[in-house]
């Protein structure tokens, strides 16, 4: 069972990556909301999807420089989505929209809850 997982989860990156982001999201937003922060949900959003922009740009600038760009503008080229390749990219917007669903959904649930009180 586990190894069909974990076949499933490398043959498909994007979309492993967005089933990860669902309780890392959850997670964050769960501890910001304990800890009474602002907009919790909305910050655990930007904190996910942050971290897999970083995780796919730090491999793009990897990828860049061995292609021969000096460092500086493989550093740019990568933060600006220079020579990013699609599955870079579906691997950045597919938890990020997995994020901000969780992040509206969390906002739904506490809405709701608070009219009901």
């Amino acid at each position: 069972m586990l190894d069909a997982l974990f076949g499933f989860m490398i043959a498909n990156p994007a979309t492993s990556h967005a089933l990860t982001a669902l309780p890392e999201t959850a997670g964050v937003a769960a501890a910001m909301i304990g800890l009474r922060a602002p907009r919790p949900e909305a910050t655990a959003a930007l904190v996910v999807s942050t971290y897999y922009f970083g995780r796919e740009a730090g491999q793009r600038e990897h990828d860049i420089k061995h292609a021969g760009w000096d460092a500086v503008q493989a550093h740019l080229g990568a933060e600006f989505l220079y020579g990013w390749s699609l599955p870079n990219l579906q691997q950045w917007l597919a938890p990020t929209c997995a994020a901000w669903a969780v992040a509206a959904a969390m906002i739904l649930v506490r809405r709701r809850s608070v009219r009901g009180r």
